[in-house]
């Protein structure tokens, strides 16, 4: 997952459809060195949930998979539509880079999942760009 030729990719094949369809977000749990170990979809976050809500329940189950001793982290927002970022898409990514900030877990990237297509979102600090 820390290959930027293969993320997409990756993510493409691990986050179905089903889940893009109805929206939500997935956690693509990851081992130190960037390989994925497991992936999760969190059925309590969906296209609808205020970014705040989202932030807690992201705090919540990475703090959860740090605990299980999980070194890295790729966050998925799911959701129908276009591929282009909306403001809340960047509201979630802001949400992920902040919950995963008060754990010791590394974010190792943020993707928008929609039906045939995934977008790399940046995660660098007050980016604000797709």
């Amino acid at each position: 997952m820390t290959d930027p030729d293969l993320f997409e990719g990756v993510v493409d094949l691990v986050v179905p459809d089903t889940v893009r369809a109805v929206g939500g977000l997935a956690l693509l749990l990851c081992h130190a060195d960037g390989r994925l170990m497991q992936a999760l979809t969190m059925e309590s976050v969906n296209a609808a949930t205020p970014p705040v809500e989202a932030e807690s329940h992201l705090t919540d189950a990475l703090a959860d998979a740090a605990g299980s001793g999980v070194p890295a982290v790729v966050v998925v927002i799911a959701r129908p539509g276009s591929g282009s970022a909306t403001d809340h898409d960047l509201a979630l990514r802001r949400a992920s880079v902040s919950a995963s900030g008060g754990t010791p877990i590394r974010l190792l990237g943020v993707a928008l999942a929609v039906p045939g297509g995934v977008t790399t979102l940046a995660t660098t600090p007050g980016s604000e760009a797709a």
